[in-house]
């Protein structure tokens, strides 16, 4: 039981009730998968990795690349073993995202976008056939703390981004980009819409095949939304609850192109776990598993994760079937600052019998 005890003022003395009180159930037991590889830290201690996006290499997957949003300094680039290839300056990035052979009239790019919170901004970035990124410039938003962000390329062509505010308010923004006069592209963005969810959102991720938005609620759930629709309505389709523990954090779509479905792809950060639903109705979850220690290779596992993302094409043959990345919030073997997990996707799909 529990005895509960305060000091009465005036009466001048204290007095105690006894309570009953039993035990929280466990975590229940949950499949774990481990990392083949992780990247090297961020030069930053405490909270500074946030977000992955992944860059598929054109000619070589093999060669494709991990992109680490550092919320102290910039965005950090790794190779598929881990290590740091470059590191671009940019300040205080939260979230990014990546589309690649997009159509801008003659110009034809492989963008990265991401949330630059000292200037409530979206930073953009091109990123060369060689993989090579280059700072492009920003895309002003109306939003006083930009925090997540994902890309949409709808079907029609172009490019969308969807930029969220920690006080719920989201704005969709068309990207547009025209040659300079130094040959370099230039970006604007302008508003096509905006709506709100009622408390701090954060993770999303678009279906651009379906035409939806998937938009995380930290503390209540997934919400999905009709990118088609003149006026979205938000559907909340996975409540907080259960396998799905607040924060709801890093959302990422894995497109099973042989089976012909799509799987969403949650962080669940209250519980250290990661929950896998259909993405489209009915929304059934499939189950949720955790990133442990892989002694063999010294690499620990994941927790407290925030961003996360997927792919399902083959990245060489150590990732026939894709990879998910994940922000592990506390790096053990040895401690160290933040960095970034890659998991084989059969390793999920082995646990949570997907095929």
């Amino acid at each position: 039981g529990l005895l509960l005890a305060w000091h009465d003022e005036a009466a001048g003395r204290w007095a105690t009730r006894a309570l009953p009180w039993a035990a929280p159930a466990p975590h229940p037991a949950l499949p774990v998968v481990h990392a083949l590889a992780q990247t090297d830290p961020v030069p930053r201690f405490g909270d500074a990795a946030d977000d992955p996006a992944i860059w598929v290499h054109p000619a070589d997957p093999a060669k494709s690349l991990v992109l680490g949003t550092n919320k102290k300094q910039g965005l950090f680039v790794y190779g598929l073993d881990g290590r740091q290839r470059q590191v671009l300056e940019a300040g205080r990035l939260n979230n990014v995202d990546v589309r690649q052979g997009l159509r801008f009239g003659t110009l034809r790019l492989d963008l990265a976008l991401a949330t630059q919170r000292d200037e409530k901004a979206l930073a953009v970035f091109t990123i060369a056939a060689d993989g090579t990124l280059a700072d492009a410039g920003r895309i002003a938003t109306g939003l006083d703390e930009v925090y997540g962000t994902c890309l949409y390329a709808p079907p029609g062509g172009g490019l969308e981004a969807l930029v969220n505010d920690k006080d719920g308010r989201v704005e969709r923004i068309r990207v547009d980009a025209a040659p300079g006069a130094d040959g370099r592209p230039v970006f604007a963005g302008r508003v096509l819409q905006r709506f709100r969810l009622a408390t701090q959102p954060e993770g999303c991720v678009a279906d651009d095949a379906a035409g939806r938005l998937f938009i995380g609620e930290e503390d209540r759930g997934v919400w999905v939304l009709d990118l088609g629709a003149a006026e979205p309505k938000p559907q909340l389709v996975l409540k907080v609850g259960g396998l799905l523990q607040a924060d709801v954090e890093g959302l990422a779509l894995y497109h099973d192109r042989e089976a012909g479905r799509s799987w969403l792809v949650v962080s669940s950060q209250g519980n250290d776990s990661y929950l896998v639903a259909e993405a489209a109705p009915p929304w059934r979850v499939k189950g949720a598993f955790r990133i442990g220690l892989n002694a063999a290779a010294g690499i620990d596992g994941a927790s407290e994760t925030d961003g996360l993302e997927t792919t399902s094409t083959p990245l060489g043959p150590a990732l026939p079937r894709g990879a998910l990345v994940v922000q592990d919030g506390h790096k053990r073997l040895p401690d160290g600052a933040q960095n970034f997990k890659i998991v084989d996707w059969r390793e999920v799909e082995r646990v949570l019998g997907l095929r």
